[in-house]
């Protein structure tokens, strides 16, 4: 399985002003004048006081390349590669995030693909804008595992005891609604687990072949 996600897009601005937002952010070590960097988009489960992950250095080239180690969870441990280009219109960013490992087995290619799309978009945004906003709120679990397909999401296992088995779910079903609302992608399915609330009943409707099938499950 492919280890790593990779994105590019072009920002109208400099490599300079890029180099500059990119960087201007820093927190201190735990040696006297070690210095991490933290970047916007990237979730932290260690609160920092700004919005981003800590990273440490691992290769700097001011205006063309910073390569880190993220130190904290989710993900901890991933290197992070922001490369930078002149482009015609401005700036062309190449990010590459590798070495998920065993998370990458856990989670699913699929999910991380979902995820690093969010967290470019949110370091776009601080890059262009200078502003920072909360991480993906995942929400209560829906206790499957999934992956992306042309036609939704599908089911590549169940948790005992968990949303989906309770309500008859399988592997290899195709989810179809979850509280009335269509899922396409991680993203949608994402959204509607963050604003189900504990103990409330939820309706599900999946597809099993050619056959709709609908349930219901108490999220705990």
């Amino acid at each position: 399985m492919q280890d790593d996600f990779e994105a590019t897009f072009v920002v109208e601005l400099t490599p300079d002003a890029v180099w500059e937002a990119l960087t201007e952010r820093t927190v201190e070590g735990e040696e006297p004048g070690e210095v991490h960097y933290v970047l916007a988009g990237f979730p932290s489960l260690v609160p920092l006081g700004v919005a981003g992950a800590r990273c440490t250095p691992l290769e700097v080239e001011p205006g063309r390349l910073l390569r880190v180690r993220k130190d904290h969870a989710p993900c901890e441990g991933t290197e992070i590669a922001v490369r930078l280009e002149q482009a015609e219109s401005g700036t062309r960013i190449t990010v590459i995030q590798s070495g998920f490992g065993a998370f990458l087995d856990i989670v699913g290619r699929d999910i991380v693909v979902a995820h690093g799309q969010q967290i470019v978009t949110d370091l776009r945004l601080y890059l262009e804008r200078r502003l920072t906003v909360p991480g993906t709120n995942w929400g209560l679990p829906f206790g499957a595992g999934t992956r992306q397909t042309p036609i939704g999401v599908e089911i590549t296992s169940v948790q005992a005891g968990g949303v989906a088995e309770t309500a008859g779910v399988q592997p290899g079903d195709l989810l179809l609604t979850l509280r009335g609302i269509r899922v396409h992608d991680h993203p949608q399915l994402w959204t509607v687990l963050a604003l189900t609330e504990s103990g409330s009943r939820a309706e599900i409707s999946w597809a099993r072949g050619d056959t709709a099938m609908d349930g219901k499950a108490a999220f705990a």
